[in-house]
């Protein structure tokens, strides 16, 4: 049920804060199985009480890593389990003394191939799944166990496990004998356990203060605590301003953040959009979108300024912040002290996400149209490995010389590249999105033309733009796109192989075919839910490709 914050009483107000720390799972569902759910991934409201008697296991599992002879860790993960430890890697990187840190959340061969052939035999692997089951990871430990089994007498000894008592991956630690094995508490979903071992054993590996990081999150806490009165409390008034405008059709959350911490926009991206985006509901998360004057943003956006205190007036974004209040944009602006503030930001977000999904009436922890793509993907596989062939049929522009499938909404014969991109920028609506969604490397080049690419769409068309590469973006945004506002369109990026890559043992596939399925799977899983979407195969040279594509795109947004 839809909740205007609005329209409540101030007492209304303080309950549903009192109800939110009473881990009362009525303000998100009436539905008895859910409630039931819901209670097992409430955890993240008390973990930081309950994490002070692990915090010597964790400082000691940092001392050894700095102690050991290895110069790399890499953190083998997908999701929540590993987008805060990328987050953290990217924001503080290793202190002196550690080793290198390192996160493989991708199955795309060159970036499985960049962790094989550097320092293999001085690696130490974080294998991190809370269910144990991720497909991601498992083909993860399977490719490296084979390599690193062939380098060490004792290959457990490169290993460590991150996951829920009870799951395969600890059996398989136990088994295997890892170096160790971190039982996370079972109560946290995977989205909000940036203050679990998933986010804090990363943290420790990289010589982090893990002591100040927590100490900023209780900070945050204790003024979001029940006694605290709503309108001085910072966790439920940016849940309002999230609810408020989401229930009102203002559900393009832009995403602004101060150079030093920007890549925490990765995990708030997860946090909104996997929580939110379900119903048709939600807020959609953009992130990495360039800064333009008021008139090209529609009226469905709201934005939030994440800036740090001491950053100069002349280097901050506070002078486009003015314009935006001045052509009357919900505007909120978050101050940091300095980097160790994520900590708060960490446990405010998650407060704020929490109550802005009760004021929007979707359950804020489950994800329920995330399967959909991984049948799809394993379906495909199953027909590779049965007729040693994908089950893709590709249509070739005969001016970009690039293979593309338009969703069966969008053309039920060929077109050309170009009519289909317009047949999209025909019926996209100013207050829809468009998604770039490409399963490639983690490339600047490829970062840098989509970048252009989503200028040109909100310059030209008025409507706002996302990027995710995949595979990470299924663990993310995927559910947004496919369960949230159905206003999105998408185009899907693959590439042609440009060589043959090696088996994964006990998959049958390489990595490639692996990545490549999981592109052809979430193409058909928003086919089926009639959502506007185009797979397009680039050349293997898919830096060419996509400024080809780029091209194309330009001129069809523009008539």
């Amino acid at each position: 049920m839809i909740i205007r914050p609005d329209k409540l009483s101030d007492a209304e107000k303080q309950e549903t804060i009192k109800r939110l720390w009473d881990k009362d799972p009525s303000l998100w569902t009436q539905n008895e199985e859910e409630k039931e759910a819901i209670l097992n991934r409430l955890g993240w409201l008390d973990i930081l009480e309950r994490i002070d008697e692990r915090l010597p296991k964790i400082k000691e599992f940092g001392k050894f890593v700095k102690d050991s002879p290895f110069s790399r860790v890499c953190l083998l993960g997908m999701g929540g389990s590993s987008l805060f430890a990328l987050v953290l890697s990217k924001i503080f990187g290793p202190q002196e003394g550690y080793p290198d840190f390192w996160v493989l959340d991708t199955t795309d061969p060159e970036e499985v191939e960049k962790v094989e052939k550097d320092r293999l035999s001085e690696t130490l692997f974080i294998v991190a799944s809370k269910s144990g089951t991720t497909t991601e990871v498992r083909a993860f430990f399977n490719y490296f166990w084979d390599k690193i089994e062939k380098l060490s007498d004792s290959p457990g000894k490169h290993f460590v496990a991150i996951t829920d008592p009870g799951t395969p991956l600890e059996e398989l630690a136990n088994e295997k004998g890892f170096e160790r094995c971190f039982l996370n508490d079972p109560d946290i979903g995977g989205r909000y356990s940036a203050f679990s071992y998933f986010g804090l054993i990363p943290a420790a590996c990289m010589g982090i203060d893990i002591d100040e990081l927590i100490l900023r999150g209780r900070k945050m806490e204790e003024r979001c605590l029940p006694d605290v009165p709503f309108d001085e409390n910072p966790g439920y008034k940016l849940g309002e301003f999230l609810g408020l405008f989401s229930v009102q059709s203002r559900d393009k959350l832009t995403l602004l953040m101060d150079k030093e911490i920007k890549p925490f926009g990765l995990w708030l991206e997860q946090l909104i959009a996997e929580s939110s985006g379900k119903e048709t509901m939600g807020l959609v998360p953009i992130v990495g979108e360039s800064t333009g004057i008021p008139g090209f943003y529609g009226s469905e956006r709201i934005f939030v300024y994440m800036r740090m205190e001491y950053t100069s007036f002349e280097q901050s974004l506070d002078t486009f912040i003015n314009e935006l209040k001045e052509a009357e944009f919900p505007v909120r602006v978050l101050k940091l002290k300095d980097i160790y503030d994520i900590g708060a930001q960490v446990f405010l977000w998650e407060f704020a996400t929490a109550l802005a999904c009760h004021f929007i009436g979707v359950n804020a922890f489950n994800e329920p149209d995330v399967k959909v793509a991984k049948e799809m993907t394993k379906a495909t596989l199953d027909h590779y490995i049965k007729e040693g062939k994908m089950p893709v049929k590709f249509w070739i522009d005969p001016q970009s010389q690039i293979n593309f499938r338009p969703s069966h909404t969008l053309a039920t014969s060929m077109k050309g590249l170009a009519r289909t991109l317009r047949d999209i920028f025909n019926v996209l609506p100013t207050w829809g999105y468009l998604g770039f969604l490409p399963y490639l490397p983690y490339d600047e080049v490829v970062d840098e033309v989509i970048g252009e690419m989503r200028h040109i769409v909100r310059q030209e068309r008025g409507c706002a733009t996302v990027m995710g590469y995949g595979p990470r973006y299924l663990h993310s945004s995927g559910q947004l796109h496919k369960g949230g506002p159905i206003s999105g369109a998408f185009i899907i990026f693959t590439r042609k192989r440009s060589k043959d890559y090696e088996i994964v043992p006990g998959f049958g596939t390489s990595f490639w075919h692996i990545q490549f399925a999981q592109a052809v799977g979430d193409f058909e899983a928003l086919s089926q839910i009639n959502r506007r979407v185009i797979h397009v195969h680039l050349p293997a040279d898919y830096r060419l490709g996509i400024r080809s594509f780029s091209k194309v795109l330009s001129r069809a947004a523009r008539l």
